[in-house]
């Protein structure tokens, strides 16, 4: 009954506009009194704050998110799109490819789906337009692609959250990303080409000059990000290390290349400390909520029924993928992720399946739902920059849905599109 009254409640709370990180606290602070009495709420909340968020595997999100401002506050993006530009934008659809591996890119450079969203909705729509694409296709495919993109290819915030919720590895997590990313490209690569054929999406040849000046800024942030994936892979360092050395490495390419100043560098230390407060509030919210939980024995309780119930661990995965895909629709990724988990997680687990590739699922999942409205946040991105209205930036987004669940079926089907990497690490 109680545990009935603070679900209700978290959802009012959620629906009226209280942010998750606080609607977390207050419920679940309510109802550890109400089930375990002020004691219980006093001695958990006096250390729940610290110990949550006291972990050096936990350090990880801020160094990866810095490293992400600095490279952002570099103005990398416009390079990275034009660099590809040159190289591919003369092939039919190489425009709408560009904007997919411009996006894989810059994905990689920054782990974060909005800000990849918000940036590259900025650059790629209007060239493509210019490129004789419709306004729709180009919103549709900035809004659905980068910003899944930006989650699967590491280094990843949501999967260093799941990985540190969890308790799994997460340099396993990171790598775990990469294929089906890599997947991801190629099928949204396909759909582009075989869209483009017969139609003039094309722009004017570069020469070969062109295309190897146009790497005079990109490649040394390249080259740092592949170090960084090289030391997580190989275990040269930790997760925490490797981004500890991309953020200062990041720092320094910015500060040569005469792309980043004083000013420039202290509005990306304050842009980090925001997104980390926030990320790291939802964090502390999610441990109270998941103490709830435990006290009132509903984590056990739907163990326990899920596995007297009858249902093959087939279907019990797809209703849990179909309770994922509805989620994404109304939240938004970390809240979600943060809320479910401590339900989730340990119903996966008792079912056989894989962590690792169980975390690379979840993301793409709840990644979908940030381009479905109503709440849809990439949507109303990629709308707000690039002035299309917002319903025929999800009309465009259509075909590409298909083909981020069609990328969901082949994950469930095929597992290895995420273990193979982490399992030979």
């Amino acid at each position: 009954m109680a545990a009935t009254f603070i679900i209700i409640l978290l959802l009012v709370l959620l629906f009226i506009g209280m942010p998750i990180g606080f609607a977390l606290i207050f419920v679940g602070s309510l109802g550890i009194v109400i089930v375990g009495g002020i004691d219980a709420f006093l001695g958990i909340l006096s250390s729940t704050a610290y110990r949550s968020v006291n972990s050096f595997t936990l350090t990880t999100i801020p160094l990866f998110i810095l490293m992400a401002n600095f490279i952002a506050k570099s103005n990398i993006a416009k390079d990275l799109y034009n660099c590809i530009l040159k190289w591919i934008g003369h092939i039919p659809g190489g425009v709408g490819v560009s904007t997919v591996f411009a996006s894989a890119g810059f994905g990689t450079l920054s782990g974060s789906s909005i800000a990849a969203t918000s940036i590259m909705s900025k650059i790629c729509i209007p060239e493509m337009v210019r490129a004789n694409y419709k306004p729709t296709f180009s919103a549709g495919l900035v809004a659905s692609s980068t910003g899944t993109l930006a989650v699967l290819i590491p280094p990843s915030v949501p999967l260093i959250l799941y990985a540190v919720q969890t308790e799994t590895s997460i340099g396993k997590l990171l790598i775990a990303g990469i294929v089906p990313g890599i997947v991801l490209a190629l099928l949204l690569t396909a759909f582009i080409v075989l869209s483009s054929l017969n139609k003039n999406t094309v722009i004017e040849k570069a020469t070969w000059t062109e295309r190897f000046q146009s790497l005079k800024f990109i490649w040394p942030m390249i080259v740092l990000v592949a170090i960084v994936l090289v030391i997580i892979y190989f275990g040269i360092a930790t997760s925490t290390e490797a981004a500890a050395f991309g953020a200062l490495g990041a720092l320094v390419i910015g500060w040569l290349l005469k792309r980043l100043n004083k000013s420039a560098v202290v509005e990306a230390f304050k842009d980090a400390l925001q997104q980390t407060a926030m990320i790291f509030t939802i964090v502390i919210g999610g441990y109270i909520f998941a103490y709830f939980f435990t006290l009132s024995g509903v984590g056990q309780s739907m163990i326990t029924a899920i596995s007297e119930s009858g249902l093959s661990k087939w279907t019990i995965l797809f209703l849990i993928i179909l309770f994922y895909l509805i989620l994404g629709l109304f939240m938004d990724l970390i809240g979600s992720m943060i809320l479910t988990l401590p339900l989730v997680f340990p119903i996966i687990l008792s079912l056989g399946f894989d962590p690792v590739w169980f975390g690379v699922l979840v993301v793409l999942l709840l990644e979908i739902g940030l381009v479905t409205p109503p709440v849809g946040i990439n949507l109303f991105i990629t709308s707000k920059y690039s002035k299309i209205p917002v319903e025929k930036v999800f009309y465009g987004s259509i075909p590409f849905i298909f083909l981020l669940l069609f990328l969901v079926l082949l994950i469930v089907v095929f597992p290895d599109l995420a273990l193979y990497l982490p399992n030979n690490m």
